[in-house]
């Protein structure tokens, strides 16, 4: 275009030979349009550029996504064949041997708890596959949120025996929540405290309410969380540390349901090691 500009200029030029005046507009003509090709040009630059880093942005997400699907497939199918195996060896022991009823007993808890884990598994995968295709609908009724709890920990203290999960749960705290929803948030928070901490070190759980809202706080002495990947911990299939079984969908279910009941959840570091997970959820007057 600027060089098509200079020769119709180069042209008109001679044409207006002697005259001046023509020649000063003509000039005037020509600096305006190189100054309205100059504004065009990087106008079209900066767009490319624009869209050459969004698309590299949505390339790098895209090749995140990618890589914690593949770390996710790797991680439940191994999951899933630890329980899947242990439930085995209990039947075959069972039907192979003529044990004493004490340990026929206790090869039968051990399979029901293989059996629960199994349960919990796919129960946070169809959870995951449902909210995606938005068909995980909240049903909302009254509880009491503190016998719940107790029973939420009883029960995963069950699959960890010899850890110590100590309470400071304030009585008759009321709210109206989806059953299945505040059992995944308290039962993954839970879990993923116990995951990462050490097997010496207990798990501290508190609720209360304070004011119109109840507080509920899951305490770790575990390796914590760095702050910049505080954001990161609710991402579908992220994992802080690959060499810790789980999923990567525990807090991803607590971020979803937390926010469908109007609540908020924040981590916080726990003086001097480890981390704090708190829920503010509104709660029920009595």
């Amino acid at each position: 275009m600027v060089n098509q500009n200079n020769i119709i200029y180069g042209q008109q030029i001679v044409m207006a030979a002697g005259d001046m005046a023509k020649q000063a507009a003509l000039h005037a003509e020509l600096q305006r349009k190189w100054f309205m090709i100059g504004g065009e040009g990087s106008v079209f630059l900066v767009l490319m550029v624009i869209g050459i880093l969004q698309v590299r942005r949505a390339f790098k997400k895209e090749s995140e996504l990618l890589a914690r699907q593949r770390t996710f497939l790797h991680s439940v199918t191994h999951e899933f064949k630890s329980p899947i195996a242990s439930l085995r060896l209990q039947i075959e022991t069972l039907l192979r041997r003529n044990l004493p009823a004490e340990i026929q007993q206790q090869a039968l808890n051990n399979a029901l708890e293989d059996t629960e884990r199994l349960d919990q598994l796919s129960e946070k995968v169809l959870m995951a596959a449902r909210i995606d295709n938005g068909e995980l609908p909240m049903y909302l009724e009254n509880l009491d949120l503190s016998a719940k709890l107790k029973e939420i920990i009883a029960q995963v203290s069950r699959t960890y025996p010899s850890r110590k999960v100590e309470q400071s749960i304030e009585p008759n705290v009321l709210i109206k929540a989806d059953l299945w929803a505040i059992t995944s948030i308290i039962s993954n928070l839970l879990e993923n405290a116990l995951l990462y901490s050490p097997q010496d070190k207990e798990v501290m759980v508190t609720l209360a309410q304070k004011g119109a809202n109840i507080e509920l706080a899951v305490k770790d002495k575990g390796m914590g969380i760095p702050t910049e990947e505080r954001k990161n911990v609710f991402g579908k299939f992220y994992r802080l540390n690959s060499n810790t079984k789980g999923t990567g969908l525990g807090l991803y279910l607590v971020s979803y349901f937390v926010k469908k009941h109007n609540g908020s959840i924040m981590i916080k570091e726990n003086s001097p090691q480890g981390s704090i997970f708190e829920v503010i959820l509104p709660g029920k007057k009595l």
